[in-house]
């Protein structure tokens, strides 16, 4: 662990310079586990997120392009949560939990900055923030899940990090800490695990927004009183995202976003989902309320998937009583795409809908592959006619965003270099808005279509 944190840090230091030394702290009580997310529904705002040892005042030291800088103070108290796992003797109490938005930013704009009290202040941080929403502005975005925090956790994030993108979807299962703290264990929850993976993602997460929705990890209620019996405790405390922008009322258990051309969906597989549950009529509501005419894509997620040929994780409960639930309303509303994590392997289908290939219907890829410690799926079931193509390696995935009828996707194998691409496909809305996939299985670099945009803007 401690191996894979340094060797991070290092290449991330070589990324981005002096502006993610993340361990170099002025005093002990310095802000530490900083990371960012997109604060509102368009991008015009970021929430900056850390942990301090003292209960201290909440303050962002926000410098523009032109170095003027804002001080934005939070509006919340730092908060604390306690946590009494069925595996510890004692409660665990977490640090001081800091939550602070930043708004008025200008899309496409680099700032930097440093959080803290304004006198114990982070190191120097930096972002740039989302196209902004319409159907031309071209962009990139990064996807994984089930990450953990290993050695394969760091080496999928040297890939991000490199990837440079507008935000990375992390599809739930991030820092595994209801599980033992020592590898080869597996046991109820060990919370100071929140704590090691919050600094092994800082230097990715920091930097960039990292939206994140819950998987089957990060329920953690693993026992009978007096083992806390509250689901979902750190994720809800140490996460911030625009849920209640976007119209959600359970916190961070779901919500939406847009980016460009693309109206994310973020979903929890983990809570009710049926017609009278308030996820289910959030759903309804903000589908109802997409603009395609602003956000011609349609992007969904979860972390159980709906359609998987992996003998692992196959037709749980989760997986299949939400399909039956709610693919019926994402059919109707046209979603082009949905990622899912859980299967610690990758595969992609072909457009299909109701167990069958259907013009028309969602492309889902699993992605449940970003390094977690307890290893790949190997095993699966014979093909599907629904499957594309499918392997058991860790890495991540990368989506090109180039217009309202061109993506371009591409998985790469964290053994590989970041630019090769180990699956590879153009995703093509027609005029009836059908999507049809092209060119599966290329293996080139990913960058070179989207460099030939981007030089065309400048």
């Amino acid at each position: 662990m401690q191996s894979s944190f340094i060797l991070l840090l290092a290449f991330a230091a070589s990324t981005y310079g002096a502006s993610v030394a993340a361990t170099k702290r002025v005093k002990k009580s310095a802000p530490e586990q900083v990371h960012i997310a997109q604060g509102d529904m368009e991008g015009t705002a970021m929430t900056v997120s850390w942990i301090t040892d003292k209960k201290v005042s909440s303050v962002v030291h926000l410098t523009d392009p032109s170095g003027n800088v804002n001080v934005v103070k939070g509006k919340d108290e730092a908060t604390t949560y306690t946590f009494q796992s069925a595996y510890e003797s004692k409660p665990y109490t977490s640090g001081y939990i800091h939550h602070v938005t930043v708004t008025d930013l200008k899309p496409e704009t680099k700032y930097s900055y440093q959080c803290g009290d304004s006198t114990t202040m982070s190191a120097t941080f930096a972002f740039t923030t989302p196209p902004q929403v319409g159907p031309t502005a071209p962009f990139r975005f990064g996807v994984m899940g089930d990450m953990g925090q290993t050695n394969n956790s760091a080496a999928t994030m040297q890939h991000i990090i490199s990837g440079g993108y507008s935000a990375t979807l992390l599809v739930g299962d991030l820092s595994y800490a209801d599980s033992a703290w020592k590898p080869g264990m597996f046991g109820p929850c060990s919370q100071t695990r929140w704590d090691s993976w919050g600094k092994l993602v800082e230097p990715l997460a920091a930097n960039c927004p990292l939206m994140v929705l819950p998987g089957n990890h990060e329920v953690e209620q693993d026992g009978a009183p007096p083992a806390t019996q509250t689901e979902f405790m750190a994720y809800q405390a140490r996460m911030a995202m625009p849920a209640e922008a976007s119209g959600a009322k359970e916190g961070n258990l779901y919500y939406s976003f847009e980016i460009g051309a693309v109206h994310f969906i973020m979903l929890n597989s983990y809570g009710d989902y049926n017609a009278t549950s308030a996820q289910y009529k959030w759903l309804a509501a903000d589908l109802k309320a997409v603009d395609r005419s602003k956000t011609p894509w349609l992007v969904a997620s979860m972390h159980a998937p709906w359609y998987n040929s992996n003998v692992k994780h196959h037709d749980e409960i989760q997986e299949t009583g939400m399909r039956d639930s709610m693919e019926p309303m994402l059919l109707d509303a046209k979603v082009d795409l949905i990622f899912a994590g859980h299967v610690h392997a990758y595969e992609r289908t072909f457009a299909v809908a109701n167990n069958k290939t259907t013009a028309g219907a969602p492309i889902h890829i699993n992605i449940g592959d970003a390094g977690n410690r307890e290893g790949p799926c190997p095993d699966y079931y014979p093909q599907p006619e629904w499957s594309a193509f499918r392997e058991s390696k860790f890495g991540h995935g990368e989506m090109a965003v180039h217009n309202a009828t061109h993506l371009q996707w591409n998985w790469h194998r964290v053994v590989d270099d970041e630019p090769v691409s180990a699956d590879s496909v153009w995703l093509v809305k027609g005029s009836d808005g059908i999507v049809a996939a092209h060119g599966a299985g290329a293996s080139a670099s990913v960058y070179d279509g989207y460099q030939h945009l981007l030089n065309k803007k400048k």
